[in-house]
Order: structure tokens, then C-alpha cells, then sequence
């Protein structure tokens, strides 16, 4: 029983923080293209925020799990790879193909790990997850952008990739938070304190924003879709990707670490890029949407789970 009433605490703020979102929109207090304009500010400066001041705050060199960070790129890599190769045979639509293919693989780590993991563990240093999140975010955007370059026919752009890469606010956050933290430099505390407050404020304020996107009228002619995109994303990637991840002797925040990237919902950002790059927007949408509200029950059976059996604490 205790363990379902601590698994339940960790997953209830999100909910609530979701649900807040979409009774605003329901009241009509913000509509959702205020919401949307709201969602690209948070990513654009409070997340970034958010995963510098992790980055910067935690002992970085002892967070930065060599073994840990290589296990979870290469499993990201070959979760892809898989996905490649399996997806266009069933979908032969090669924009809803593309779509499903990073709706599966590609996570919300940075909000929903470090907002997960800071659950779990309030009074712990979860540095490990922001460590995780400053590599593993580039690999995402390297990935989508050879996805749906190849899926439209074309070469893959590596002047493209790059150019995703450094100009993306949350590689620019995770690159300057571990910048500082090996040079030692430290930031003046009024500057500090205002950045850890700012990095305070982006969990809540981005999962009310994503509440407030949520809409569900459309999505009964992509429901099968989905309805695969869900389950490999919310439960067959997070399965196999923890289990491999316990044989291999990851306990505690380093296993929290991999349910950020594993379990996560689908990043929000994936929309925009199917979207600008040939992919079936409207189904990256549903996807963004139907994963963030089922992540709820995913994840809270994955804690309940991983506390369960002890491999959590």
C-alpha cells in the first residue's frame, strides 16, 4: 500500500498540473493558440533554464555516468534502427510512417525526467538526469532530422542536423550548464537565485500549457495509429529499455535516469519538426497529445513497479 500511495504522489502533480491547463481552455480563459505561444516561450527560455541550472548546480563529473549515458544513446540508436525497419512495412504512408517512427523513439526527458525524477527523489541531487538529457537531446534532433530527409526521399543534410543541433534552446542550455560547472565559474547569487526560480516555475507552467493543448476531436481516423505509437511509446520501449537496464545493475536515480528517457511521453517538439519537414502533422499532434495524457497511467505503473520490487528506493 505504500508503495502505491508514493507512486501515486509522484504522478498526481502531473495530472493536476495537465488537467489545470485544460479547464483554463475549457473556461476560455486562453485559448489554445495563446497556449501554443506560451508553450514556444517555455521551451525557448524555461526549460533551457531549467536544465542549465541542474547541470550547474550538481557535482556534473560524478553525475556523468560514462557507462549509463553510452547504454542509453545506444539504445536510443537501436530502438530507432528497429523502428526503421519495421514501421514502413505496416504504414505505407511514408509521412504517417515517419511520424510514428519518432513519436516512439524520441522522449520528453528534460520536462518529464527531471519533473519525475525530482518526485522521487526531492532531496537528492538528480544531476545524472540532466546529464543524461544534455546528450541524449542532441541525438534526438540528429536522428529526426536524418528520418524525415530520408523518408521524403532526400539525403540526409548533415549542414541540417548541425544546424538543428546548435541553434536548438535546449542543447544550448545543457551545453552551457556543464560549460560552467567544469570551469568552475561561479554565477553571482542574485543571478543564481533568479535562474533557479525561473527553473522552478518551467515544470509546472509547461505541463499547464501542454493541458492546454490537449484536444482528442480528431483522432479517430489515425485511432490504430495511435493506438501502436502508444503502446510502443508508453510501454514496450520503456519495458524493454528498464529491463536491460536492471540486468545491467542500474538501481535508484540512475534507473530514474532511464525511465526519463524511456517512459517519457513524446517530446513536444517533435510536432513542430514533422510539421516544417514533410511528416503528417496532425498525427504528430494526436501523438504529442494522447501519449502526455496516457504517460500518466504508464508511468505511475512503472514507479509502482520498480518501488515493488526494491529496485527503486
Amino acid at each position: 500500500m505504500n508503495h502505491l500511495i508514493i507512486s501515486f504522489t509522484v504522478v498526481f502533480p502531473l495530472f493536476l498540473y495537465m488537467l489545470t491547463g485544460f479547464i483554463i481552455r475549457r473556461l476560455g480563459i486562453l485559448d489554445t493558440k495563446t497556449f501554443g505561444s506560451l508553450n514556444s516561450m517555455i521551451f525557448k527560455v524555461f526549460i533551457p533554464v531549467m536544465l542549465f541550472i541542474n547541470i550547474y548546480e550538481s557535482d556534473f563529473t560524478s553525475s556523468l555516468d560514462i557507462p549509463l549515458l553510452l547504454y542509453a544513446l545506444l539504445a536510443v540508436i537501436a530502438f530507432y534502427l528497429l523502428l526503421c525497419t519495421i514501421v514502413p512495412k505496416f504504414v505505407r504512408t511514408r509521412p504517417d510512417a515517419s511520424v510514428m517512427i519518432q513519436g516512439i523513439y524520441r522522449s520528453n526527458l528534460v520536462l518529464f525526467g527531471i519533473t519525475v525524477g525530482t518526485n522521487i527523489y526531492p532531496n537528492r541531487d538528480i544531476g545524472v538526469i540532466a546529464a543524461l538529457s544534455a546528450f541524449v537531446v542532441p541525438l534526438y534532433n540528429i536522428l529526426s532530422v536524418i528520418l524525415f530527409e530520408s523518408f521524403r526521399g532526400q539525403k540526409a543534410s548533415f549542414r541540417r542536423a548541425l544546424k538543428g543541433i546548435v541553434t536548438n534552446p535546449l542543447v544550448i542550455g545543457g551545453v552551457l550548464g556543464i560549460l560552467f560547472s567544469l570551469s568552475g565559474v561561479k554565477i553571482p547569487s542574485v543571478f543564481e537565485n533568479t535562474l533557479v526560480q525561473m527553473g522552478e516555475m518551467a515544470s509546472p507552467f509547461a505541463l499547464i500549457c501542454l493541458g492546454g493543448m490537449l484536444s482528442f476531436r480528431s483522432m479517430r481516423h489515425h485511432r490504430k495509429k495511435l493506438g501502436v505509437v502508444i503502446a510502443g511509446r508508453l510501454f514496450i520501449v520503456p519495458v524493454i529499455g528498464l529491463a536491460v537496464g536492471i540486468l545491467l545493475g542500474y538501481r535508484d536515480v540512475e534507473l530514474v535516469g532511464l525511465l526519463a528517457v524511456f517512459a517519457s511521453p513524446t517530446a513536444v517538439a517533435s510536432g513542430p519538426m514533422a510539421q516544417a519537414m514533410g511528416g503528417n502533422g496532425q498525427l504528430a499532434g494526436e501523438i504529442i497529445a494522447t501519449t502526455s495524457a496516457g504517460c500518466i497511467v504508464s508511468i505511475f505503473l512503472l514507479i509502482l513497479f520498480l518501488r515493488g520490487f526494491g529496485y527503486v528506493g
